[in-house]
């Protein structure tokens, strides 16, 4: 499987976040929050070795498994979010 990080990264999106709210959510810093959780996000990448990260199938058949792995986790495949529990009605 190919290793991507790329600005549709989810764990960059979150990691970003996670340092403007620990840093007092201060405005103008985005672009200094994006770098960081780059850069953290590449080096802790490297010292897991290749398999780690966001990882893309390379098969229709393994992204059908991976699809299928993520529904039964709850997350909405083509959101990458997790699925909304509407209230059963009965």
């Amino acid at each position: 499987m190919e290793h991507h990080t790329g600005p549709d990264d989810p764990r960059v999106r979150e990691r970003a976040h996670a340092i403007w709210e620990r840093e007092g959510r201060p405005e103008g810093r985005h672009i200094a929050h994006w770098q960081q959780a780059v850069r953290e996000i590449a080096e802790e990448d490297a010292a897991l070795g290749p398999e780690a990260g966001l990882q893309t199938p390379d098969s229709a058949s393994e992204r059908a498994l991976h699809e299928a792995a993520e529904h039964l986790r709850g997350v909405d495949t083509h959101s990458r979010q997790p699925h909304s529990r509407q209230p059963s009605s009965a």
